[in-house]
């Protein structure tokens, strides 16, 4: 039963939420990222936030060209194509900055983000939870 119930919430929850925003919902507030968090912590992302720092939402869901906040697509899970992925794709298990798709997008804004005396994370720990 209990192995069950961890398989629904593992396959069938994430199913739910993508359909879910592919259906016209609106974009979420907050997202976990905790596909890769065998290494680090899960982090808690503030998409609200992301959502006004950026000019199209294309910069992260690149795969949706055209999504607006109030035009939401069928979103994948990044870790459908970035987790161990089996071409050329950026590795969200990497731990390096180059070649975590995570890492690799967002510390520069967020290096630069700090340099104007802005709170922006740059350190490991100030993103991911400790486990």
């Amino acid at each position: 039963m209990k192995r069950t119930l961890i398989v629904l919430v593992v396959l069938v929850l994430p199913l739910l939420t993508a359909v879910a925003v592919g259906a016209g919902s609106e974009p979420p507030t907050e997202v976990t990222i905790d596909a890769a968090a065998n290494k680090q912590g899960p982090v808690a992302f503030p998409h609200a936030t992301h959502m006004k720092a950026v000019e199209s939402c294309a910069t992260c869901h690149h795969t949706n060209e055209g999504m607006t906040a109030d035009k939401v697509g069928d979103v994948q899970a990044c870790s459908t194509c970035h987790l161990n992925p089996k071409d050329e794709a950026p590795d969200m298990g990497q731990m390096s900055l180059k070649n975590n798709p995570f890492h690799a997008l967002c510390i520069n804004c967020h290096k630069e983000q700090k340099a104007e005396h802005e709170n922006a994370p740059t350190k490991c720990n100030e993103c991911h939870a400790k486990k």
